[in-house]
């Protein structure tokens, strides 16, 4: 009838109008995408798919936009709903395999790319495809193998070429963990086993390899609670029972220790941190702790070179701690390397430019690094840095007349040794005894700059008859009492 023509063609205006509207809002989600607006691109898409819901390219369409935004497995829904559209539609099969690909559902990709291949035989893309998942799934057994045989740097080989395809398969995602703590990436470790713990909180081997990072990068108390969490829901979880019985061991040990060494046991002290040394040689965040603090009690004790041992493992690890390296240059100072200990202070100083100690410190180590590069006057006259003018001259008696050439007429070696030293001690003693040279030596000014001939300005035998109270020539003075010398008299026989 005519009124049934009517009916019919408008429904088919309606319909064309229709899909006139979904092709409309096909171009308009284009260009979002084309200006990586994604999300807009996917709202246009799912507008135009709700106008025509029977056309391939806006399902293919809105799986490319998801891709971009990671979105895998809605993208392969879509993939699989422009194949039953048209079964010949060979991009759609492609997208499909990426996002099964990258979702660790190989089985899916396979089966996909099978009804692709069936329905487009001469199809070159597809059968690439089928090639690149032959290929992806060799690398993940290669990857597992690695893994499981503790092959682990031949496995961060492996990840990058097959991180471009495999990014959301939680198997995948722990294997690479494994992988990272293996080669002691721990800091990459825990950041990856964190944003994987977003989307698997209740992942029990998951949990247990980010407690293992944190546990590596010195957060104990967080390295405790992951593996606590593990062993609630899962008691018998060896790997988190066997980290959770060496956490309790190695602190047991540490703090035996550093109660040892606030009672002044510091010989029981360097044992028990020793022995939390021995709990895990491989954590090396904790073991500089240790280090530092087995250091301090070796300090105490004076043994300076011990010391500097244990403080280069801590100075290795963590290059820019400051109180290590304080402390190194403390007893770099002690045993007189002068060296080391200006090498020392000099990067306190860059590490705390404002600190005013620290610039003395390196100030006094450089003097005494200039010092030490000629005679050391103190180390001479046995006396110490500190030493009163009484203390000078009772030193300068003493060896004086010890090494007066006088009185060592041995053999033609020990003449020339007793007058070397002979000639030292004078040396030291006219430096030292005068205010103003001392003073200038103290700053590690060169001695041939404290005046006189060569680096002193007296004949050593003048001034030890002066000394002495003699008059004239080297040898000793006959008898009497020595004005400098405290008034008694001495005789050789």
């Amino acid at each position: 009838s005519k009124e049934d023509g009517n009916k019919e063609d408008g429904a088919a205006e309606a319909a064309e109008t229709k899909a006139q509207r979904a092709e409309a809002k096909k171009k308009e989600a284009n260009g979002y995408f084309k200006e990586r607006y994604y999300r807009k691109a996917i709202a246009g898409y799912t507008e135009a798919i709700e106008l025509n819901p029977k056309e391939k390219t806006f399902y293919s369409n809105r799986a490319a936009a998801y891709m971009k935004l990671n979105l895998y497995k809605e993208a392969a829904e879509d993939c699989e709903s422009a194949t039953k559209i048209d079964p010949k539609f060979a991009k759609a099969y492609q997208r499909g395999s990426a996002s099964y690909n990258h979702l660790g559902q190989f089985d899916k990709s396979e089966n996909l790319l099978k009804r692709g291949n069936k329905a487009n035989p001469y199809d070159v893309n597809i059968r690439k495809e089928i090639t690149k998942l032959k290929s992806i799934r060799k690398s993940v057994a290669e990857l597992k193998e690695a893994v499981s045989s503790g092959r682990h740097e031949k496995a961060m080989m492996i990840l990058p070429m097959l991180e471009k395809f495999v990014s959301q398969d939680i198997n995948i995602g722990i294997l690479t963990i494994r992988a990272m703590l293996g080669v002691k990436r721990y800091q990459k470790a825990l950041k990856l086993a964190s944003e994987w713990y977003q989307r698997e909180k209740q992942n029990i081997e998951l949990i247990h390899l980010r407690g293992v990072a944190h546990y590596n990068t010195g957060n104990s108390a967080m390295a405790t609670k992951h593996f606590q969490m593990v062993l609630k829901n899962a008691p018998d979880y060896r790997p988190s029972q066997e980290m959770y019985r060496l956490m309790k061991r190695m602190d047991k040990s540490k703090t035996r220790a550093d109660s040892d060494f606030k009672a002044g046991k510091l010989d029981e002290a360097i044992v028990a941190y020793g022995e939390a040394l021995a709990c895990d040689p491989n954590n090396k965040t904790f073991n500089r702790s240790v280090f530092s603090n087995r250091a301090s009690a070796y300090m105490k004790l004076k043994k300076f070179q011990e010391a500097i041992s244990d403080l280069d493992q801590v100075v290795d690890g963590d290059p820019e701690n400051l109180k290590a390296l304080r402390r190194r240059a403390t007893c770099h100072s002690a045993l007189e390397n002068h060296d080391g200990a200006v090498r020392d202070l000099d990067m306190c100083c860059k590490l705390d430019r404002g600190n005013r100690d620290l610039r003395q410190r390196l100030r006094k180590a450089r003097i005494a690094q200039k010092r030490a590069a000629h005679k050391d006057y103190y180390k001479i006259l046995g006396v110490a840095k500190d030493a009163t003018d009484r203390e000078l001259k009772k030193a300068y008696r003493k060896l004086a007349l010890k090494w007066h050439p006088d009185k060592n007429q041995g053999s033609e070696e020990e003449a020339k040794n007793a007058e070397a030293k002979f000639k030292d001690i004078s040396e030291a003693y006219e430096v030292l005894s005068d205010d103003q040279k001392r003073a200038r030596y103290d700053n590690g000014e060169d001695l041939e700059d404290l005046g006189g001939h060569g680096h002193h300005g007296m004949d050593p035998n003048m001034m030890f008859n002066m000394f002495f109270g003699g008059r004239g020539g080297g040898g000793f003075p006959g008898g009497g009492g020595f004005p400098g010398g405290g008034g008694f008299e001495f005789q050789f026989g």
